[in-house]
């Protein structure tokens, strides 16, 4: 068992120590989320709903060239809001994401843009199945050489029953394992 222990911690160790960073050949895991609070407007301008979302994006992807990404990303996302029932959504769909600076800095900006192919489920309605899209642009901080702490600024425009467009700010990690 204690052996067990020693060698698990010293794979974890090895992984994260691994200076896998954005280039070819190697492997991105992790993901984001935001946190939404909005209001529907109607023509007349007046407020009708407001309420609270959350959204998680947990992805993979490889690097197929220097700082250039294509991977996959999974879709969660729960609503709740005054006014209108509460929402539920499950999706996944390709993402592409590029990094401007060199893979040695610690700190670096990338842009990164998806598209999710979902079925959403409004309480008392039938599912319906749609897509959006979504850009974000950002920074992420490196805590070694493996793992990323990600800043972003998102605009998502995704079409239910209704269109919404909307900016977030969101927050993530990104592993980077080396091939």
């Amino acid at each position: 068992m204690k052996k067990t222990k020693i060698i698990a911690f010293l794979l974890l160790a090895s992984a994260l120590a691994a200076n896998a960073q954005i280039t070819k050949g190697n492997w991105m895991v992790g993901g984001d989320g935001n946190y939404t609070n909005s209001k529907t407007i109607n023509p007349k301008n007046e407020i009708i709903s407001s309420g609270n979302s959350i959204r998680l994006f947990p992805n993979i992807g490889y690097f197929i060239v220097d700082k250039l990404v294509l991977g996959v990303n999974v879709n969660f996302n729960y609503g709740k809001n005054v006014g209108i029932p509460s929402n539920t959504a499950f999706g996944a769909g390709p993402f592409i994401r590029y990094y401007f600076l060199k893979p040695e800095k610690k700190i670096n900006l990338f842009t990164d843009a998806n598209i999710i192919f979902y079925t959403s489920k409004t309480q008392g309605s039938d599912s319906e199945n749609t897509n959006s899209y979504r850009f974000k642009a950002g920074s992420v901080i490196y805590l070694n050489s493996s793992v990323g702490l990600e800043i972003t600024l998102n605009y998502k425009s995704q079409k239910l029953f209704y269109t919404s467009k909307y900016f977030t700010i969101g927050i993530g990690f990104q592993i980077h394992l080396e091939k």
